[in-house]
């Protein structure tokens, strides 16, 4: 056993799916959270971010999900770092969404109603791809 092994935070793969559900719960609550509030009560704009955010969710976020709940369940290590639920090019991706969505509000390029329809078009594909995690993490059986 090596020194990183023995200071790894790992956890048994399982508990990967949770430990995402929950990073991407987080993040789908916070986004949704912040479009309803710059959206002021605006039924209609957050309903199309909610639209927005389903079809976000089909022809993007289910295949995201998918690929790491794949990757996920074929991990080799028993233990693996309770960091691993996303791969490298996952946290890439994280980085710049989130370093981009700062820039975008900080910079006030678009207008508040805009900037909360697309929180909650984003908060929406989170969460269901939380979901997603989850049941994954409840139907996982660890074979190996």
């Amino acid at each position: 056993m090596s020194i990183l092994d023995s200071i790894k935070p790992g956890v048994p793969r399982r508990a990967l799916f949770f430990i995402a559900a929950a990073a991407w719960t987080v993040s789908g609550a916070i986004l949704l959270y912040r479009g309803g509030e710059s959206l002021h009560g605006n039924l209609a704009l957050f309903v199309c971010g909610i639209a927005a955010g389903l079809l976000f969710f089909r022809f993007l976020f289910q295949h995201i999900a998918r690929r790491h709940i794949l990757r996920i369940g074929s991990l080799s290590q028993q233990r693996p770092c309770c960091f691993s639920f996303l791969d490298w090019r996952g946290y890439g991706l994280t980085a710049v969404m989130i370093s981009g969505g700062v820039l975008v509000r900080t910079a006030g390029i678009l207008p508040l109603p805009v900037m909360g329809t697309l929180y909650v078009g984003m908060g929406t594909p989170l969460l269901l791809a939380a979901v997603r995690f989850a049941s994954s993490g409840i139907g996982h059986r660890d074979l190996r």
